[in-house]
């Protein structure tokens, strides 16, 4: 099977230099376009569509720099038998403290939370986190449970061994994720699962706590009562975490559009039927999206690409390439972050 295009082959294939900026690769994908369509008006034929892919790719590949470039690095804790192992990010080529496991060449960590950094309802983003913990399971890979984020957001993760980089992106690619972590013994790496866009590498600091950190999204056969009931705590407080934020993004959008909760009724007299409550109103916010282990955050709005000229036709753009381009099935061996 052909591998995948790289980033200087889909520039070429457009007629751009190998260091082309996003607006020059969009000027020469618009030229190269429209002297295609003025020898034949037929934009179904393959040259185009080759054209039209390229180009979707570099696009999906520009918005995902775009998402991380203002990711900041956050710690990401795990669970190692009775104790919490927390790493958090240092400069690159700088490690202290000890590998927690032996015999593993790479740990990846994984969530399914806030795809493509879109903040979600808790309990959809317990779902998908669900979702993504039977997938890893099904590949019977160790697996332990992990926390990513900062002190206003957190992510449910999973940190899993045995994973290949190009699985693990393909699996976080599947759950849309921008990117994921990489963990070895020399460096702590954000991976994206777009292979178009290069990883950062940074080295990594650990520290231990002496208590387990426990999964909250399933009860291990076996588990005591205090293991499941301190696993059910943290998920009721990550749940209440998020609805709170929820309720005062709600809060600011009553107020923008000025639209107070009404006021009090007076007590009924006696004899008089009491008023009914008024109803809840619908949501009109959610919370801010979470730190990445996907990562999540804004970059700083670049260039955007020109759109097609009006009297050209149309054409379908391609999906994309986080999402459709690498391969979903980790179930051989067993993706966020790479």
């Amino acid at each position: 099977m052909r591998p995948n295009p790289g980033r200087a082959e889909l520039l070429a294939l457009l007629g751009a230099q190998p260091e082309a900026t996003a607006a020059a690769a969009s000027r020469s994908y618009l030229d190269r376009r429209r002297d295609l369509l003025a020898h034949d008006p037929d934009w179904r034929r393959p040259e185009v569509a080759r054209l039209d892919d390229a180009f979707g790719r570099l696009s999906a590949a520009a918005d995902v720099e775009r998402r991380l470039a203002g990711y900041r690095p956050t710690r990401v804790r795990i669970g190692v038998g009775a104790a919490t192992v927390v790493v958090a990010p240092a400069a690159r080529g700088t490690t202290e403290g000890d590998f927690p496991f032996s015999d593993v060449e790479r740990v990846h960590v994984l969530t399914a939370f806030n795809p493509r950094s879109r903040a979600l309802r808790p309990h959809e983003n317990a779902n998908r986190q669900r979702a993504l913990a039977g997938r890893v399971a099904a590949t019977g890979l160790p697996s332990w449970p992990a926390v990513g984020g900062d002190e206003k957001n957190t992510e449910l993760s999973i940190a899993v061994a045995g994973l290949t980089r190009a699985r693990a992106r393909a699996l976080g690619a599947e759950f849309e994720q921008d990117a994921i972590f990489e963990w070895t013994p020399a460096a702590w790496s954000l991976v994206p699962c777009d292979e178009l866009v290069t990883p950062r590498e940074l080295g990594w600091r650990v520290s231990r706590v002496a208590a387990p950190l426990p999964d909250p999204l399933a009860a291990r056969p076996g588990a005591d009562a205090a293991t499941t009931a301190a696993g059910a705590a943290l998920e009721v407080a990550l749940a209440a975490e998020a609805e709170a934020a929820e309720a005062a993004a709600i809060a600011r959008a009553r107020d923008q559009a000025g639209d107070a909760p009404p006021a009090a009724t007076d007590p009924a007299e006696p004899g008089q039927p009491a008023a009914s409550p008024a109803g809840p109103a619908a949501p009109s916010g959610g919370s801010s999206p979470a730190a990445p282990s996907t990562p999540s955050g804004a970059a700083p709005a670049a260039e955007a690409a020109p759109v097609s000229p009006a009297d050209e036709p149309a054409s379908p753009r391609p999906a994309s390439a986080a999402k459709g381009d690498a391969s979903t099935t980790p179930r051989d061996h067993g993706g966020a972050n790479e």
